[in-house]
């Protein structure tokens, strides 16, 4: 009994639902909200016109990172075609804030953090993960 148990905890069976379909522990784009925890770095990004190097003149793009507490998977959704690819082992997340949360959460930057909001997979230039966080709340984590 005591093996079954910790192979339970070591795969996360138990700790974490299975939406129809997916590997326990995936989590499912834009169906829902998610809660996330991890740290908030702030980085910039090579932007236009060529996207490599603000040395060389690109404009700088700053972007929120989540550098998540642990990795998670996001499973394709079927239904989405050509919107969604299955991720596996993300560790790090663009969160996407309008200008009035970047300034209500500023305080948080640098800190352990639980941040809840959608998820969805990159689709332009100016993502840069290949998940994306589209944030709803935001809090220091206990």
């Amino acid at each position: 009994m005591k093996l079954v148990v910790s192979l339970m905890l070591l795969f996360g069976v138990g700790a974490s639902s299975t939406i129809a379909g997916m590997s326990p522990g995936c989590l499912a784009y834009e169906s829902g909200t998610v809660t996330l925890q991890g740290r908030i770095i702030r980085k910039i990004f090579a932007g236009p016109p060529n996207y490599e190097s603000t040395k060389k003149g690109d404009e700088r793009e700053t972007y929120w990172i989540l550098r998540l507490n642990k990795v998670i998977c996001v499973k394709e959704d079927e239904s989405r075609s050509g919107t969604s690819e299955t991720e596996k082992n993300v560790s790090q997340l663009q969160l996407v804030l309008d200008a009035e949360q970047y300034a209500r959460y500023k305080n948080l930057r640098g800190k352990r953090v639980e941040v809840s909001g959608k998820l969805f997979h990159s689709h332009t230039g100016h993502h840069r993960t290949n998940v994306l966080l589209e944030v709803t709340e935001m809090k220091a984590a206990q």
